[in-house]
């Protein structure tokens, strides 16, 4: 919800979240957070730079019951907060001949977060969260300590006829975290509990209306290793729409790698039957198939999905 726009001091939002956890037979854990978003107004220097600054504060009150992460005595109330300084710079240009447009811009974040964190096990970094005051996908946590986030985006769009901007053609983005020091409670998967990150991106190329393709990528600081790579393509053929993917993670990030193909074909304007499957590389096994109808209006999605799991051990079965 927005609390207040100001033309002095900006947009201050405010957003809360609610998680409630039974797991593991006796672990239990109610999480009620809320944060405080605020963003100031934008303004331009001489040389055509956009800057702003942004904060967070962040809220949490939580119970705990026999867990190890989490203090397991009453009702534990914590304040977390962190302050940015955002900047970038758009450079372009126009090919009025070949009805094509580009743009270049560099992007910079300095922020800061005080105090320190619980450890937590997962979480990955990418181009999305790049920029954010926030890099751990958790709702009760913030990375602490002084960093600074550099990239640039690369975009080339279509011109119209009258030289207005139309359909992104190609776009590459790629950036990098630099901290101050070493932070071994953020998880290893981030890399950003290092001093240098990985190097993370994302490029997309939209061949025409009907096929595109997508890329992730993760390189590590050293620039010589690829430990994430995420590549996806999309073709649409009047009512089907076929789509394959391929995921590779290495190293810190994870251990697997799988090839996803699905397809969705409309029968009308309000039904639709989608068939995906997933397939392990690693161990050259399928994990699942699914097969679905799905009827969908204005407001209302409602369907009936088959699903055949091959996930197997000595303690789970195959399943239909």
């Amino acid at each position: 919800k927005n609390i207040f726009s100001s033309e002095k001091y900006g947009f201050l939002d405010l957003g809360s979240n609610i998680r409630v956890r039974n797991y593991e037979t006796n672990k239990k854990t109610n999480i009620f957070a809320n944060n405080f978003n605020w963003k100031s107004n934008k303004w331009l220097n001489s040389l055509g730079v956009e800057n702003y600054f942004k904060g967070l504060i962040k809220t949490v009150n939580y119970e705990a019951e026999n867990t190890s992460e989490y203090k397991n005595d009453k009702t534990n109330s914590e304040i977390k907060s962190a302050l940015g300084y955002f900047a970038k710079l758009r450079l372009y240009k126009e090919d009025i001949i070949n009805k094509n447009f580009y743009s270049l811009t560099p992007k910079f974040l300095l922020r800061y977060s005080p105090g320190h964190m619980r450890e937590i096990k997962s979480g990955r970094l990418n181009y999305g969260n790049l920029f954010n005051l926030n890099k751990i996908n958790k709702i009760d946590v913030i990375e602490p300590g002084l960093s600074t986030s550099i990239g640039f985006e690369y975009k080339k769009n279509k011109l119209s006829e009258s030289n207005v901007i139309e359909d992104e053609i190609l776009s590459l983005s790629i950036g990098q975290v630099i901290s101050a020091k070493e932070n071994m409670d953020i998880p290893a998967s981030t890399s950003i509990d290092q001093k240098f990150s990985d190097v993370v991106g994302e490029a997309k190329y939209n061949i025409n209306s009907k096929l595109n393709f997508s890329y992730n990528f993760s390189i590590d600081q050293g620039y010589k290793n690829f430990n994430y790579n995420e590549i996806a393509a999309d073709y649409a053929f009047d009512k089907a729409k076929f789509n394959l993917g391929y995921l590779q993670e290495k190293n810190h990030i994870g251990a697997q790698e799988y090839l996803k193909t699905g397809v969705d074909f409309k029968l009308n304007n309000s039904s639709e039957i989608s068939f995906n499957t997933k397939r392990n590389l690693l161990t050259s096994s399928a994990e699942f198939y699914n097969l679905s109808y799905n009827y969908i209006n204005d407001c209302l999605k409602a369907g009936v999905a088959y699903r055949r799991e091959f996930y197997a051990d000595r303690d789970v079965e195959q399943t239909n």
